[in-house]
Order: C-alpha cells, then sequence, then structure tokens
C-alpha cells in the first residue's frame, strides 16, 4: 500500500509542478465563503506558505476560522481543507481556478482526483438569494487509475464563525452554544453565542449572529457535535459519525467543539453528483436605522419576504445548488467574455472582486416577524470592510457603483436611499454627507460638518443621475430633487477653486484639479436630473453653469504647454491620475473634449515609462509618493484613448493582485515597490475595488428614465389654473351633472374617431414595430431589476430625449424575468456610448460629427443607435423621419406623427385617470 501511495504522490507533484508552471495568477488570499459584511471566510495563499490541505481558512481581517474538509479513499484519510494534524496524509493541489463566483481547488488524494469548489452566489436579478447569508462547497472525486474506491466524505466547522472572542492562553473563548436540527429536506447544525449582542462587533465579527452547516437529507449521511479530536478520528477509523451531539455547552475553545457532517458514497469510479455542504452566518435583524424624524427602524434581511424562518431558508439554500450553480455558471461565462474584449489579464481582476464588493451589502426591508416586509421599502447598508468600517460610506458607494451598475443598478438606488432620506431635511449643511454612521452596522444618521464637501456632493450627484440612466428609475430623483439641488448649488459656488477641502484620498492642498472636475461633473449631473424630471428652467441654468464652469477649469488646470493636465492648478511639477473624469464617460456628459483626452492619454503614457514595480502614484502632492491605487487605476485606464495606455493601467492592477508576498486580501492602496498595504487605505477585501468593473460598466447600455407622479407642464405642476391641482381655484365642491353627462356622450364620440385614426397608423407601422423589437430582444434582460414598473401615463425622461411612455409602451411590449417581473423592453442606449478604447472613441467622434450636440448636452432629434427598441423616441413633440443606420427600420414622418397626437391626446388624458387605478404604484426606496 505504501508503495502504491508513494507511486501516486510522486504522479500528483509532477502535475503539480506542470501546471504551476503554467500559471501565473497567485493572489495572497482567495475567497471562500464570502457573501455578507459578517460572512467573509477565505485562504491565505501567501508566498511561503501552506496549500489549502494544510491550511485553516481565516476570517477577512485575519482570525482562524475551524472549517475542516476530509476524503477517506481505501480506508486512508486525506485533508483538503484545514490543518490539525488528525488525518493519515494530505491531499495536493494540483491547480487554482478564481471566477466571479467560484474558487476551485483540483487535488489529488491517493488514487482520486478531487474537485473542491466554494461557490458564493451572485444573484444581482433576484434580491432574495442575493441576501442570503449562505454559500456552497462542493467535491467531486473520479478515479485517476479507472478502478473503483471506497470513498467518504467529510467537513465540519467551529464556532469560529460566530464570535470574535477567541480563546487566550489557558482560557476558552466567549461562551456558545449548539444543536442539530432536521427538517423533512435537510440536515443542519446551529452554533450561536451564549448570549447575544446586537448590533455589536468584537475584532469586526458580529455578536448577533448564528452559524450554521447543513446538507440535504440522503443515504450515507452520518453527523456529530463533538471535540475536534472525536469527530475527525470517528471519521478517519469508521468512515462515518454517531449521530450523537454533546448537550453541554461550554466557552469556545478548550476543547474545540466542532459540528461535522459526512457522507459514506461506497464503492464508486466517480462521484455521480456533488457532495455539497451549505455554510452560513445569519443575522437578523441587520442594522437599527435612524430616520430624520428620530424614530430608530429595525431593518430586516430581504430573503425574510419570502421565507419565513431559518429552516425554510436554509431547505431552500440546500435545494437549490443545482440550479445557482447552473446560474454561476451563466455568470461567469457573461462576465468573462465581455472582460476578455478588455485585456487578457482583465478577467482575472473583476473574478478576484465580485464576491467581495457585492457581499459588503446588506439589502434590508422594514418589516416585523415572519415574512410580512415591505418589499416597497428596501434600503441597503454598506460596510467600508478592511477601512474605515463606516456605514454606506459615500466614496468607496463612488468607487465600487460600476460593479453595480454592470451588474444591476437598482442596487445603486437601495444604497442612495437611506443616505438621501437622512439629508432631506439637515439644516444648515448645503454639502453631501459622509455617511450615515460610524460604526456598522448601526445607521445612526449624518454625522454633520467635514471638509469634503465637494467630494461627497459630487460623488452624490453623479451616482444618483448614473443609477436612474441605466436602471431606468427616477423616483429618487423626483423625491429628493430638492436635496439634490442644494448640492449642486454649493458645487456651482465652491467647487472651481477648492479651498480648505479635503479629497477621498486624503489631499488637502488648495486648487485639486481632479476634486474641482469631479464637482464641475456633478453640476452637470444636476442638469440632467432637472432635465428628467421637468424641471426645465433648472436645467438650462445648471447646463450653463457647468458648461462655463468646465471651459475655466480647463484654463485653470492645463500646463503651460497645453499638452495636459495638472494635479494642481498653476504647480508645472504636480501630476495626478485624474480618475474623477471617469464620470464625464459614464454620464456622457461630454464635458471633457476628445483633443483633452487624447493628450492626457499621451501624458500617461510618458508616466507608465517612469513607473513603480507594481504600478504608478495616483498623486504626487502625497506625502508618499510610493502609493498606487487599482480603483484609480482602473477608472483611469477607462478613460485612456488608446488601448495599449489602458492595458497597462490594467496590467499593473493586475500584477497587485497577483502579488503573494504580503499578506492580505488584493488592496485598494498599497506601495508600488513593496506591495505593502497602506494604513488606513488599503481597502482590502471590501467594496472599493468594485473600481474593477470600471471599463465594463461604460458598456452597460443606458434606459430611459421613468419619473413617477411627474407632469408634462413644466417645472411647476399642479399649480393653480394647471388642472392639477385639486385644491386650484378651478375646483367646485358641486357636481355638474349636466357637464359630465355631455362630456361622458361627447367622449363616446370622441373615442370611435380616435380609435379609427390610431387604427390607421398603427396599421402603418406595426410591421416596423415587430422588426425593431425582433432586432433588439437580446438587449431586454441583461440587467433585470427587482421590480415591475408599472406606472401610469407620464412623459419619460431619457439622457439625450424625452419620449411619451404610453408610445414607448405600445411599440415594445414588457418580458418576465423568472424571479422578478422586469422592466419594459424599451431600453434606451445612449447614441454615443463611449468605451475604454480607441476604436469605440473614434466611432464616437464620427457619430458626434455626423449628429451634433446641442448646446445643452443633448443630442438633436435623429437617427439613434439600433440598440433598443425606443429608438424611435420624440423631441418637444417631433420624431426624426431618418431611417436609424443599417436596422432597415423607417420612423413615421412628423407630419403623421403630429396629426396622430392631435387626435389622441384628449383620450390619453381620459384614459390616465383609468389606467392609474388599474396598474400598481411604481417601487419605493422608501421616504
Amino acid at each position: 500500500m505504501a508503495t502504491v501511495l508513494s507511486i501516486w504522490i510522486f504522479i500528483g507533484l509532477l502535475f503539480s509542478s506542470a501546471v504551476a508552471a503554467q500559471r501565473s495568477f497567485f493572489p495572497a488570499a482567495i475567497p471562500l465563503a464570502v457573501r455578507s459584511p459578517h460572512f467573509s471566510v477565505w485562504y491565505q495563499n501567501t508566498a511561503g506558505g501552506q496549500p489549502l490541505p494544510n491550511s485553516w481558512p481565516f476570517f477577512w481581517n485575519g482570525p482562524i476560522i475551524g472549517w475542516a474538509g476530509r476524503i477517506r479513499v481505501d480506508e486512508v484519510t486525506y485533508s483538503w481543507m484545514g490543518d490539525d494534524g488528525i488525518w493519515n496524509s494530505t491531499a495536493i493541489v494540483v491547480d487554482i481556478q478564481i471566477t466571479p463566483t467560484r474558487s476551485i481547488f483540483v487535488m489529488q488524494a491517493g488514487p482520486m482526483n478531487v474537485t473542491v469548489t466554494y461557490l458564493s452566489p451572485i444573484e444581482p436579478s433576484d434580491w432574495v438569494n442575493q441576501s442570503i447569508p449562505f454559500s456552497y462547497v462542493s467535491v467531486e472525486a473520479q478515479s485517476l487509475d479507472g478502478a473503483t474506491h471506497n470513498v467518504q466524505m467529510y467537513s465540519d466547522i467551529s464556532s469560529e464563525l460566530v464570535t470574535g472572542i477567541r480563546p487566550s492562553g489557558t482560557q476558552g473563548g466567549a461562551a456558545v452554544r449548539w444543536q442539530n436540527n432536521r427538517t423533512a429536506q435537510t440536515l443542519y447544525h446551529e452554533t450561536e453565542p451564549e448570549t447575544l449582542q446586537q448590533y455589536t462587533e468584537i475584532s469586526e465579527q458580529a455578536q448577533d449572529g448564528r452559524g450554521y452547516y447543513a446538507m440535504a437529507l440522503s443515504p450515507g449521511l452520518t453527523w456529530e457535535i463533538d471535540t475536534d479530536v472525536v469527530c475527525r478520528h470517528q471519521f478517519a477509523n469508521t468512515g462515518n459519525l454517531t449521530n450523537t451531539q454533546q448537550a453541554t455547552f461550554g466557552p469556545m475553545g478548550q476543547p474545540w467543539y466542532v459540528f461535522a457532517i459526512a457522507m459514506d458514497l461506497g464503492t464508486i469510479q466517480s462521484t455521480s453528483s456533488p457532495v455539497t455542504w451549505a455554510i452560513g452566518y445569519v443575522r437578523d435583524p441587520i442594522a437599527p436605522y435612524t430616520t430624520p424624524s428620530g424614530v430608530t427602524e429595525v431593518r430586516r434581511p430581504y430573503w425574510t419576504t419570502r421565507y419565513s424562518d431559518v429552516s425554510a431558508l436554509i431547505d431552500a439554500f440546500v435545494a437549490d445548488y443545482p440550479a445557482a450553480h447552473d446560474r454561476a455558471l451563466a455568470l461567469d461565462e457573461r462576465i468573462l467574455a465581455d472582460a476578455a474584449k478588455i485585456s487578457p489579464q482583465y478577467g482575472d481582476l473583476v473574478s478576484l472582486v465580485a464576491r467581495q464588493v457585492m457581499s459588503a451589502l446588506d439589502i434590508t426591508v422594514l418589516g416585523g416577524s415572519g415574512n410580512d416586509g415591505d418589499v416597497t421599502d428596501v434600503k441597503a447598508f454598506m460596510k467600508d470592510i478592511g477601512s474605515t468600517l463606516r456605514v454606506n460610506p459615500v466614496e468607496s458607494m463612488f468607487a465600487a457603483f460600476p460593479t453595480y451598475l454592470y451588474l444591476n443598478a437598482s442596487l445603486g438606488g437601495a444604497l442612495l436611499a437611506p443616505l438621501l432620506q437622512s439629508q432631506d431635511n439637515l439644516v444648515g449643511q448645503a454639502y453631501a454627507a459622509q455617511d450615515i454612521g460610524a460604526n456598522y452596522p448601526n445607521a445612526t444618521g449624518t454625522r454633520g460638518a467635514h471638509q469634503q464637501g465637494i467630494e461627497q456632493s459630487g460623488n452624490m450627484l453623479i451616482m444618483m443621475y448614473a443609477h436612474a440612466r441605466v436602471s431606468g428609475d427616477g423616483s429618487l430623483l423626483s423625491r429628493h430633487y430638492d436635496t439634490a439641488k442644494r448640492w449642486a448649488d454649493y458645487l456651482v459656488n465652491n467647487t472651481l477653486t477648492p479651498l480648505n477641502q479635503d479629497s477621498a484620498d486624503g489631499l488637502t492642498n488648495p486648487n485639486m484639479t481632479n476634486l474641482a472636475i469631479k464637482g464641475i461633473i456633478g453640476v452637470k449631473a444636476m442638469a440632467e436630473i432637472s432635465r428628467a424630471t421637468q424641471h426645465d428652467s433648472d436645467a438650462q441654468q445648471y447646463d450653463s453653469r457647468a458648461t462655463a464652469l468646465a471651459g475655466s477649469w480647463l484654463s485653470l488646470a492645463e500646463s503651460s504647454d497645453q499638452q495636459h493636465l495638472l494635479g494642481q492648478y498653476g504647480d508645472q511639477s504636480s501630476s495626478a491620475m485624474l480618475y474623477n473624469i471617469y464620470a464625464d464617460l459614464l454620464l456622457n456628459t461630454s464635458l471633457i473634449s476628445q483633443d483633452v483626452l487624447a493628450k492626457q492619454t499621451q501624458y500617461y503614457n510618458t508616466l507608465l515609462q517612469s513607473a513603480g514595480p507594481l504600478g504608478l502614484y495616483f498623486d504626487n502632492a502625497l506625502s508618499d509618493l510610493k502609493l498606487a491605487s487599482s480603483a484609480w487605476s482602473l477608472f483611469t485606464a477607462a478613460t485612456v484613448m488608446d488601448d495599449g495606455v489602458r492595458n497597462q493601467l490594467v496590467q499593473y492592477a493586475w500584477d497587485r493582485a497577483s502579488f503573494n508576498k504580503t499578506g492580505g486580501q488584493f488592496p485598494d492602496v498599497y506601495d508600488y515597490t513593496t506591495g505593502a498595504i497602506s494604513d488606513n487605505r488599503g481597502g482590502r477585501a471590501g467594496p472599493a475595488l468594485g473600481a474593477m468593473f470600471a471599463p465594463l460598466a461604460l458598456t452597460v447600455p443606458n434606459t430611459t428614465i421613468v419619473v413617477s407622479g411627474s407632469s408634462p407642464l413644466g417645472d411647476n405642476p399642479g399649480s393653480p389654473g394647471s388642472g392639477n391641482n385639486p385644491g386650484s381655484a378651478e375646483s367646485n365642491d358641486k357636481p355638474n351633472i349636466g357637464a359630465i353627462v355631455g362630456g361622458a356622450v361627447g367622449g363616446v364620440v370622441f373615442l370611435a374617431i380616435a380609435l379609427g385614426a390610431g387604427f390607421f397608423f398603427w396599421r402603418r407601422r406595426r410591421q416596423q414595430r415587430a422588426r425593431a423589437a425582433y432586432h433588439h430582444k437580446e438587449d431586454i434582460l441583461e440587467h433585470p431589476q427587482p421590480y415591475e414598473y408599472g406606472l401610469a401615463s407620464q412623459r419619460e425622461y431619457s439622457p439625450n430625449r424625452y419620449v411619451d411612455a404610453d408610445t414607448r409602451r405600445v411599440e415594445a411590449g414588457t418580458t418576465d424575468h423568472p424571479t422578478h417581473p422586469s422592466l419594459s423592453d424599451a431600453q434606451y442606449a445612449s447614441p454615443y456610448p463611449i468605451v475604454g478604447s480607441s476604436k469605440a472613441r473614434e466611432r464616437a467622434r464620427e457619430m458626434e460629427q455626423r449628429y451634433p450636440m446641442s448646446p445643452s448636452g443633448s443630442a438633436e432629434p435623429g437617427p439613434t443607435t439600433p440598440r433598443t427598441p425606443s429608438s424611435e423616441v420624440m423631441s418637444s413633440g417631433t420624431e426624426s423621419s431618418s431611417a436609424t443606420g443599417g436596422s432597415g427600420v423607417n420612423t413615421v414622418s412628423t407630419t403623421d406623427l403630429l396629426g396622430l397626437r392631435a387626435e389622441v391626446e384628449n383620450l390619453r388624458r381620459v384614459m390616465q385617470g383609468i389606467r392609474e387605478e388599474r396598474l400598481d404604484p411604481p417601487p419605493q426606496y422608501g421616504n
């Protein structure tokens, strides 16, 4: 037996060396189970360290999480995770693969090939699934020699998952309790601190949650709760467990109690399906949120809207593994296919950070017991993991926003909602707050004055508009318009020459070029917000202000030779990554000319020639000139006009991501010579690394913004005489019966006439509509939303023009998402998409020349890209008669359209009231 094992181990070592020679991506930490701010388990993969079969997983900031795995083959036990010495041998890791949702370890255990897959689902289109704080680990085995072998599998966890109070010396850790549970479908263990401390962290681990380990019931399953020595020896000796538990609780450690589940597969050549455990950490409630009125809301996890208790949740999660795995494969393929269009290394970056960015969020609802949460009142809370630990930190949200825009922009709306609500009635502060709490998960509200007025106000306005134009949901814009306007006015008065202002990077210099442009883009975003909400005079004013500010900014920011932009006005030696320009491209606000971008690209190319081994500084005004930022490198990469420069910036971020000579997760800010993580800036394991998705976010199509409750009458709907104000002077307490009867009769006659005219025009356009809908069907489900926006007749705003809501819905129809209803099919794409490549920018310039922009920044009426059915749109009551380029779709003439609109306008007003009663209200994020 020993000779045979030696041969297999030798073969495995040879295979391992060959595979390692081919692989080149070696991050210092690999995600294993990363699902929520307090459930973040990793494998430490530092150079010179031990492979996973000889290592304990760890909580994101370092403490060990007792989580072990074993496989027994022909009575020989091999470890595939965990280092306690209680085994006969260890499996040999021969390959590691990292995708956005999975970490896959391929190993050899004697004569069996073993594949261990850690799957942390990313479910952006199903917020119930996304809010479930559970992950999977599954094991598959296949014979290497073609023969059958007797195989059993085992795994356990300890209470280290649920508390930060650990043993010290001879003293045990926190007092913990446990129990075993069984449903009709599932067996699961549960452990928790004996005394739960609500909303409290110790060593950044929550003290008010419960840990779970589960498996679907099936023949061959056994379980045990006892000490690690007892359980693991029991499995090694017999291949099964005793189905018993220790009933006496005590402190964690001294001895270590574990919660074990094993599966006896019998004699097999390969597993017919993966052996899968579900591991979870559940907190309910999630956070206390203090409203502006001083009321503290208890926010519960979103999954409670579907599942009444944890048992039901575990049953559903365990049973869903095959489907969840298929969904994960599909999402991985989509992300990696998109990433491959950027650069060869880019897929590794987004794969490494996707889980940690999504896990930084807790999606919550306001609700009581059971599953009666209010799904229309959704708020998401972000923990600034690895950095400041604050609640909804605005600058980290800004960095992470590209990920949410790419996966599902509505997530951004849920994050913005509590920040906006908390500031609507904020007296005496003209600028945006930095967060809504200093210590997660306590969302206690904004924390007063600070020196980042331009930084955070610009961030908020940019994110508000970005969320709306990608998701199509304008409810936050209309509900919080006055707040946004207050911030925009502050920026108009302060952003051009920043004085006594701090940036999120810790810079305090006056006249920072990068900070100033963020504020100016924020003003332009306000112009578009005003336009979307039909505050037309405000839109014109902010358009004019933004254009003037941008012109003045350029004259101040350019170098003396006008060949690049300075880091600080007038300082010819200053230089910086002007990553805030990214927002101009993201929003398509066109404040920065192509010529300026081209010159800046060339300047970056020059700087890169003398960059450090792991990147380029992001501002030479920093006291430590060796600091690089992976987040800002990717924002900058998305702004350049040359693919070579873009790819070099991506390469430097990849180099640091693959750097494993220092411990810890891939950081945001680091020393570009040593790779060391910067204290208080690093952002490791945190949301700011969502900036890796910056190039991909530029490829996401825009959607027509729907503003619920809007009026086509301008800036003052509902004013006396408008016909929309029940309390206006035109209202009368006594109904005029004659007028009502006459109106009804006249309405019937008019209805017949209007329907006849409508049928004529409808018949004329029917074939064109069908062709347009067919060509754009694939784009509809790319970014499904968690709610259906059922709206009454209203005017909608597109980033470049207006479109009538009813007409759009007649043209497009709707498509339902399997889990949540989606938006209607009419998603709008910007006519001048800008992505981080020179070819795309050449196309953008060509489109700008063919279809110039109006002074306000909107595209003039004309052909649009054949991206969505809403490409035939109306501007100021007109519609282009030109055909969409290459689509073969002809639009109706302006004369025909005006005739149709004149005949059916009154009918639409009559029908509006009926539709408002019939349709459900739009989703709400909470007032």
